[in-house]
Order: structure tokens, then C-alpha cells, then sequence
């Protein structure tokens, strides 16, 4: 049986053209990657990205971004310990 893309790791690819993109930063919008507003009242912003020419933007697929929803590698890194664990 073949993989999902959604059940694989790593970034999901989107080709944006040049100019300004809001992107969804809470995971409501019912525009896949594009802000459409449904974050307000949550306290969550859209992510503003300026492209000064075409790219292919990592977007990220587990959640685990600092920069969400732009992929930083996080989905690569093994989950830390938990702060409870600490002293033991």
C-alpha cells in the first residue's frame, strides 16, 4: 500500500508567485494555506510573507515549526525530553 503525503514527513512544497501572501498561521482557514480571516477572537496572527520574485515555499505539515506555518527542519528533530523528567 503506498504512503499518504500527509502520513510522510518534511515540508509540503507550494509555488507562490512574487508579492505579498498572507499565510494561516492557526490552522482555521478554510483557504488550505492562505489566511482567510478565521484566526480572529483565537490570538493568533497570519504570517506575512514578501516574495520579491516566484518561489517554492516549505510549508509545514507536523506543527512542530517555530516559524509555523513555514517549515524550519522541526519534524526531522527528535522530540526533547519532558520538563518533568529533569531531575530524574
Amino acid at each position: 500500500m503506498a504512503e499518504s503525503a500527509a502520513s510522510t514527513p518534511g515540508p509540503e512544497p507550494l509555488d507562490l508567485p512574487a508579492g505579498v501572501h498572507q499565510l494561516c498561521g492557526c490552522g482555521r482557514s478554510q483557504h488550505g494555506w492562505f489566511c482567510d480571516g478565521a484566526h480572529l477572537g483565537s490570538g493568533r496572527v497570519s504570517y506575512e510573507l514578501r516574495l520579491n520574485q516566484a518561489a517554492t515555499v516549505p510549508m509545514c505539515r507536523c506543527g512542530r515549526s517555530r516559524r509555523y506555518p513555514l517549515c524550519d527542519g522541526s519534524h526531522g528533530a527528535e522530540p526533547g525530553r519532558p520538563w518533568w523528567r529533569r531531575w530524574g
